[in-house]
């Protein structure tokens, strides 16, 4: 028996243990997650009608309700603001509620990731974030549900990730250094965890509050297996930090390690000190070309400053994975001479000031992350299922709590028991080691104090070396501060320069744009003087005045090419600064066409996503138009249907005019049976009294008999009296016999009657319930369709969201567009095809326009068959009202009879909604009474349960409690002996305490000193670190306006990076766009088809209800014409009668008619059967059809 208890509690342990592991599949949160998934996948009204469903939820709906309202839920944070957004959900920053901290959130949309094959990546990201106690990983606090997202509240990192620092910063080597150095401890941590990271970028690096760095995003991880190997056949990854390796796994057996982060490492060492990344090309099958041809394609720029050491790091990292630094460990990295430095290492790196701390406002400062627009859009949710489908399982064991306080507890101490009957000698033996121990400790105690005035000393010594270290750096602190002072003035010094040199550029190209005028007008003038002096020479060759004109002229000339000279000397000097600004403009020109030929693309892409906008707006008009047809549709079903409900509620009246008749002949029936049975008593009492008389004459008969024997004649005339009598009797039983077949007769005849009456009100009952049935389809069938219209206006409304995206693209666009607009002339040929167009949707109007006149040709001929049966309709009216006229006096004698049954139908119908009452009251006191039963057996239960802990606690609490008393007795009698002992070596340790005490003192007195000059130091440090960082982040900060080949080229790159950014999403979302154009045509037609189908069907009924409406008229005309027979069986003669029977019917008229088919001239007139009722024309092939086939067609007289 002891063996099998202990081993079920080592079983017990180990289930405990598995409980408390928040690593193992079987901890609390997995087990509570499992009911609350398995209650909320359950309660739906379709899984209720399982009996063991909806007897679980019975159990456990209420648990499972408390049990989300006393976990952690989305109530429990506030909203700060929206910090990102991704495929699956987006980021939050929040404030928990109840401790003030800030957190970032990760909302992840459930549906989402079930849609999505690659939904699984939550779990790694969650495992790695729980369980890495890591600084260089962002952690995770808590993760929780509900029914429709995850969220996964996270550490928030108001740094930002390195993205906007590059954007912000010009990226020294020095900064590179210490970032790849975080990089690689941060890469270290994961693949210590047995993950691979697979997409190391600087979006997936964040800086927090003091600006070290944390790796996030652990979507793309995956486990290694005990090699440090993984088998995936997708390249996973962004393009532009994707290794060969991954590339080549897509489509294959793809087999890789963890090297394939260091190449990452690499590009990402590269894009820090150049600015953009190694591989970068125009097209993504041009980047995915340079990563497989790495060898050659990777090259250094020439007007970046990088250190040899630099340059060989990247070549290590971007190499094949065979020889790659860091696939043997990352020890090897650590060591190459890259990291050398005199600041930190890669043991105290998080000690140390990181280069830029960012400067905080508060503690939900978001400056470091871009605004991002609030998503208004409805998210979509699981639509209620009709069979277990499980939506909420694949996330059961995703709640985690950091802190878990649940099962935390102290294990109970278990108290041995001490035995009973120890012996003195024992007691006294361990006195004895009691004392001996006391001296050692004591002996021990004294070599502590000899070795701690030892320390003391030490500290002294080492004090006073520290002051002295103090005072030096307080010396070097001053120098550097004047240095710090006199780098400030030069900075300024340099940029008043700056501004200078920029001035006197803008002067200088003024000044030659001045000289090149003077220089045409100067050669204009020149001009000018050389015609006037041909003229003169021509005019004047003989005259003095011309020779002294001549003269003066020449002297003019002379001067004006003393001025050329001068002036060309001037030009030759221009022309230097203006061939420099010419190759300046010519680069600039090179740039100019690249973006042309980059806008060129984008507006045929723009032209693209324009063709695909026409389709999808053609699109949203046919859904438009399906749904307009779909809520015509379901008004018609509404009207019809309340139409219906008239027409059951005048069938339910006249079935209870039926019922008081059938009362009425009931009573008849029970009074004929009394008179039946009255006389039936009556003649069995006739019937004894003559055989009792029978009897009497028998036997006196018999004694005249044996009296008179001898004498015939008496016998003769007693027999001939006995033979009168006997004939008076039969004759009077043949009387009663007649009559008894009479009224056997008249009661066969009621019963008759009766059982057709029956018969009569069990069909109507059966075709009111068939009514009700098609009743209840068709409000299933409305109700089938209005949830249809819903989704379909869900779509709409996804799908118009879509549509705004690529128009807010499209006017991105068309922006672009009109800046471009002189230099591009691809607007002609626009204009070419849109006129083609025009003229194809003109052609396409005409032809709609030629249907539209069949259309309404055919319109006008039913128009005309309309009218013409309207007409024929009037006239039946106008011949009803004159038979109507005929009937008025046979309703006045109906007036007294009908008030009479509709005061008892009105009783009637009062005691019927008393029952009724009477009996829903009962069915919900019933229900009730079984709930609190329910509740009371539960209640019972758990009483039964607590009796029973309660009665074992005692009895435990009682073993303890007589347990200690036991073991009380026996230590008073040992603290007795011992309080003598205790005495006096309390007063030996009272003085060595008194000693201790002091040497403590002081020690404490020489830490306080020594920490607060250490804290002095550490300040020290830090302000001088901070101001030199500082300084560094004021010299390599990005100014919006810079002069410089280096910072357009840089500008054109980023902008190129943005546009290839932009392009990749452009393809994702064509892609998106594309399958979601399939998915919804798919829809559509799926859609159109059941519309068609239910139109049909919807159509078949509308017929059959239809000509079930004229057959209830007839019943109801037959009804009536019952009813009158019954009630005035007495007062209206044969000929009346007749008279009724002829009247009825004719409200309902039946037979053949002659309709045009399409054009009488050539398909002439085609017969068909017609039943015209008070509301409806039914039209049948023929008479046939009428009893076993629906209508063709129906119309509406009203």
């Amino acid at each position: 028996m002891l063996g099998a208890e202990s081993r079920l509690e080592v079983r017990l342990k180990k289930l405990e243990a598995l409980m408390r592991n928040p690593q193992s599949a079987l901890n609390l949160e997995t087990l509570l997650d499992s009911i609350s998934a398995l209650a909320h996948d359950l309660n739906y009204p379709a899984l209720r009608k399982n009996k063991n469903i909806e007897s679980f939820l019975n159990r456990y709906e209420k648990a499972a309700s408390q049990l989300r309202e006393l976990q952690v839920k989305l109530e429990d944070f506030d909203r700060v603001k929206l910090i990102g957004r991704g495929a699956y959900g987006e980021v939050q920053l929040v404030r928990h509620k109840a401790s003030q901290k800030v957190y970032a959130m990760k909302q992840l949309s459930k549906f989402e990731m079930i849609k999505r094959s690659d939904s699984a990546f939550f779990w790694e990201e969650r495992h790695i974030m729980a369980f890495s106690n890591s600084p260089w990983v962002v952690q995770l606090c808590c993760a929780f549900q509900d029914d429709r997202h995850l969220y996964m509240v996270m550490e928030f990192m108001p740094g930002g990730d390195l993205v906007t620092l590059t954007m912000n910063y010009d990226i020294p080597e020095k900064w590179a250094r210490f970032y790849t150095a975080e990089v690689v401890l941060a890469l270290n941590a994961i693949h210590s965890m047995g993950f691979i990271h697979r997409d190391v970028k600087p979006d997936n690096m964040l800086l927090d509050q003091h600006g070290h760095l944390k790796l996030a995003d652990f979507g793309t991880c995956m486990k290694m297996d005990s090699t440090g190997m993984v088998h995936c056949d997708t390249a996973v990854g962004t393009p532009d930090y994707i290794s060969p390796e991954v590339l080549q796994s897509q489509g294959g057996d793809g087999y890789y390690g963890r090297e394939c982060d260091w190449w990452s490492v690499g590009v990402f060492i590269y894009e820090l000190l150049v600015g953009e990344t190694p591989f970068y090309a125009e097209s993504l099958v041009g980047t995915y070309g340079k990563i497989m041809n790495h060898q050659n394609s990777l090259v250094f720029p020439d007007d970046v400053e990088m250190s040899q050491d630099a340059k060989d790091l990247i070549c290590a990292f971007l190499t094949d994975r065979k020889v790659r630094l860091g696939r043997t460990g990352v020890d090897d990295i650590k060591r190459h001479p890259f990291f050398k430095n005199s600041h930190w290492t890669f043991d105290n790196i998080r000690e140390t000031v990181a280069p830029v701390v960012p400067e905080l406002s508060s503690d939900i400062d978001t400056s470091n992350f871009d605004d991002i627009e609030n998503d208004k859009g409805d998210a979509e949710t699981f639509p209620p299922p009709r069979a277990f489908v499980g939506n909420q399982l694949p996330f059961i064991g995703f709640t985690y709590f950091k802190e878990d306080q649940l099962l935390k507890g102290n294990n109970s101490c278990s108290v041995e028991e001490s035995e009973d009957g120890k012996e003195s000698s024992e007691e006294k033996e361990d006195c004895s080691d009691s004392r001996k121990e006391l001296q050692k400790k004591l002996h021990q105690l004294e070599e502590q104090l000899d070795h701690e005035m030892q320390a003391k000393d030490e500290l002294e010594h080492k004090c006073k070396n520290a002051t002295n270290r103090l005072d030096k750096l307080v010396k070097e602190l001053d120098k550097e501060m004047n240095s710090r002072q006199r780098v400030e003035a030069s900075l300024r010094q340099l940029e008043r320069e700056r501004a200078l040199l920029q001035h006197q550029s803008a002067e200088n190209l003024r000044k030659v744009e001045i000289e090149a005028d003077r220089k045409r007008g100067l050669e204009n003038e020149l001009n000018n003087l050389r015609d006037q002096l041909e003229d003169l020479r021509k005019r004047n060759q003989n005259s003095q005045i011309s020779n002294e004109k001549n003269i003066q002229l020449q002297k003019q000339l002379e001067e004006a090419n003393t001025m050329l000279q001068a002036e060309q000397e001037g030009v030759g000097r221009l022309k230097k600064s203006q061939s420099e600004v010419q190759k300046q403009a010519q680069s600039l020109e090179v740039s100019l066409r690249e973006m042309q030929e980059k806008c060129s693309q984008l507006e045929n892409s723009k032209m693209e996503l324009e063709k695909q906008l026409r389709g999808l707006q053609a699109e949203l008009e046919e859904e438009k138009r399906d749904r307009n047809l779909g809520t015509e549709t379901i008004t018609d079903l509404q009207g019809r249907i309340s139409g219906l409900e008239e027409e059951v509620k005048e069938v339910k009246s006249s079935l209870s005019k039926v019922k008081t008749d059938k009362k009425a002949l009931q009573q008849k029936l029970t009074d004929l049976e009394k008179e039946k049975s009255n006389q039936e008593i009556d003649l069995t009492f006739k019937l004894k009294s003559l055989q009792q008389s029978l009897e009497q004459e028998e036997a006196e008969h018999k004694a005249t008999k044996a009296k008179l024997a001898d004498k015939d004649t008496i016998y003769e005339s007693i027999e001939e009296a006995k033979s009168a009598a006997l004939k008076e009797m039969e004759a009077t039983l043949q009387e009663e016999h007649s009559l008894k077949l009479q009224v056997e007769g008249k009661l066969l005849q009621l019963e008759k009657d009766h059982s057709m009456l029956d018969c009569d009100y069990k069909q109507a009952l059966q075709k009111l319930d068939q009514l009700q049935a098609q009743k209840e389809k068709l409000s299933e069938e409305v109700k089938h369709l209005t949830l249809r219209l819903d989704d379909e206006i869900h779509k709409r409304s996804l799908s118009q969201s879509d549509l705004k995206m690529q128009n807010q693209q499209v006017s991105v666009l068309r922006s672009s567009e009109k800046q471009l607009k002189q230099e591009l002339n691809h607007l002609l040929d626009l204009k070419q095809v849109l006129e083609k167009q025009n003229k194809e949707l003109r052609r396409e109007k005409q032809e709609a326009d030629g249907q539209w006149k069949e259309l309404k040709d055919q319109l006008e001929a039913e128009q005309y068959f309309t009218t013409l049966y309207k007409t024929q309709i009037r006239e039946l009216k106008d011949e009803r009202d004159e038979r109507n006229k005929l009937y008025k006096e046979l309703q006045q004698r109906l007036v007294e009879y009908q008030e009479e049954r509709d005061s008892l139908t009105s009783q009637l119908e009062a005691s019927l909604t008393k029952a009724d009452s009477e009996q829903l009251a009962r069915s919900i006191a019933e229900e009730q009474y079984s709930d609190l039963e329910k509740e009371k057996i539960m209640k019972e239960l758990e009483i039964k349960d607590m009796m029973a802990r309660h009665k074992q606690e005692l009895g435990d609490k009682e073993a303890t409690i007589s347990s200690l008393e036991e073991s009380n007795r026996t230590l008073t009698v040992d603290v007795g002996n011992l309080a003598s002992e205790k005495e006096e070596l309390n007063n030996q340790l009272k003085e060595m305490q008194q000693q201790l005490q002091k040497a403590k003192e002081e020690e404490k007195k020489m830490n306080s000193l020594k920490l607060s000059f250490e804290k002095q130091l550490q300040n020290e440090r830090t302000l001088k670190i901070q101001a030199v960082n500082k300084l560094a982040e004021v010299m390599n900060r990005r100014e919006t306006v810079r002069g410089g080949h280096r910072s357009i080229d840089t500008e054109v790159h980023r902008k190129e990076k943005e546009n290839r950014k932009l392009q990749l999403e452009l393809r994702a979302e064509k892609e998106k766009l594309n399958s979601t154009i399939i998915k919804y045509q798919k829809e559509l037609t799926e859609m159109q088809a059941l519309i068609a189908e239910e139109n049909q069907v919807r159509l078949e009924l509308q017929m059959a209800l239809d000509s079930k409406d004229s057959d209830l008229e007839q019943l109801r005309c037959q009804l009536t014409s019952l009813s009158v027979h019954s009630l005035e069986s007495t007062s209206i003669s044969s000929g009346n009668d007749l008279d009724m029977g002829e009247g009825y019917p004719d409200s309902r008229l039946e037979g053949w008619i002659s309709l045009p088919t399409k054009n009488t001239k050539r398909f002439g007139w085609d017969k068909k059967y017609v039943v015209v009722s008070s509301k409806k024309i039914l039209f049948y092939n023929s008479e046939l059809d009428r009893e076993q086939a629906n209508p063709f067609m129906t119309l509406d007289i009203e």
